[in-house]
């Protein structure tokens, strides 16, 4: 039980979730199968990696704010932490560049954007992310943005064994755009849900402190917001790698809406309170409904084939059953 809170287990089906989504994105099924089974296993390496390295910096902190954490309570040792993280951190590494070599096979490309090097960059840099945020910037004002980030790599490094299609000229000329070799629509989803990140790290920032100061809650708010509206208009960008229906312009962004109720209900209570438990749960609803969002993406990507929308949601369960006996937070 230590070692599952330390990890912070019951977040860790969100970070699935964000590569069975961006995957499905570029590839409009989970196949090839290995491919994605390696990059689940790296993104899920990093993200274990993160929480463990999160603990061992924050130590001197968590003794005094949080003495029953792992750590404090001397449940696990610190030295035993590092070495699991920093093998944690390596082994994603590893696991997204084997994921990018079977990737190439596609391919005879061997250019940095090609899906040879790109997964093992992508969680190198997701790497260099976590280290910065657990470690040297925690305390500082890039540390929120460091977060979001991390989400915004984890989306990325789903979609990472990409290949770029040669595009017709009706293709370029429809408005379609690529980045680093990825479809525009994979960077919006991501950059999106990376800013609804970065507004909940804010958001909880202090969340063990009593009587927080208005501003930046109420910054953390606007950036939450501004990360929603953005992916409910996902729909509106420019792609040929997905089909979007003239129905699903007008249904998507209502459904994301429905969704965001009650992120944005508690977010506002947690601002008008200023109240570690209000601020607690405003951070707690946006790490689970990012399963639901990645269903919805799920599903905008396969209109067809409902199957790897449910079983993305499906992955609530684990999240609210672990939920209930180790703190997401």
């Amino acid at each position: 039980m230590p070692w599952l809170r330390l990890l912070r287990i019951a977040n860790l089906p969100s970070a699935i979730s964000n590569i069975l989504m961006g995957f499905l994105l570029v590839h409009q099924s989970w196949s090839p199968t290995m491919e994605l089974l390696l990059l689940i296993l790296a993104s899920s390496s990093l993200y274990m990696a993160g929480m463990v390295l999160n603990d061992f910096y924050d130590f001197e902190v968590d003794l005094r704010q949080r003495p029953t954490r792992p750590l404090p309570a001397n449940q696990i040792s610190r030295p035993a932490a590092a070495t699991t993280g920093f093998v944690l951190l390596v082994s994603g590494i590893v696991f997204a560049c084997i994921a990018g070599w079977i990737g190439n096979q596609q391919t005879e490309s061997f250019s940095l954007l090609s899906p040879l090097f790109r997964p093992g960059l992508i969680a190198l840099a997701l790497s260099i992310f976590i280290i910065l945020y657990d470690g040297p910037l925690k305390r500082t004002n890039a540390a929120p943005l460091l977060m979001g980030g991390c989400r915004t790599l984890n989306i990325l490094l789903g979609a990472s064994t990409f290949v770029r299609p040669a595009l017709s000229t009706e293709a370029g000329a429809s408005g379609d755009w690529f980045f680093l070799g990825l479809p525009g629509i994979v960077w919006w989803v991501a950059v999106a849900i990376g800013a609804v990140i970065t507004g909940a790290t804010l958001l909880g920032r202090h969340e063990a402190v009593e009587s927080q100061r208005r501003m930046p809650l109420g910054l953390a708010g606007a950036i939450i917001f501004a990360g929603l509206t953005g992916l409910a208009l996902v729909v509106y960008c420019p792609t040929t790698t997905i089909e979007i229906s003239e129905r699903e312009k007008t249904v998507f962004p209502l459904f994301i809406a429905f969704i965001s109720l009650t992120i944005i209900r508690r977010v506002v209570a947690a601002i008008a309170t200023a109240q570690p438990q209000q601020i607690q749960q405003g951070v707690i609803s946006i790490l689970r409904s990012l399963i639901i969002f990645d269903a919805a993406i799920c599903y905008l990507a396969a209109p067809g084939d409902v199957v790897y929308a449910l079983v993305v949601i499906s992955l609530l369960v684990p999240t609210l059953l672990l939920g209930r006996l180790i703190p997401s937070t």
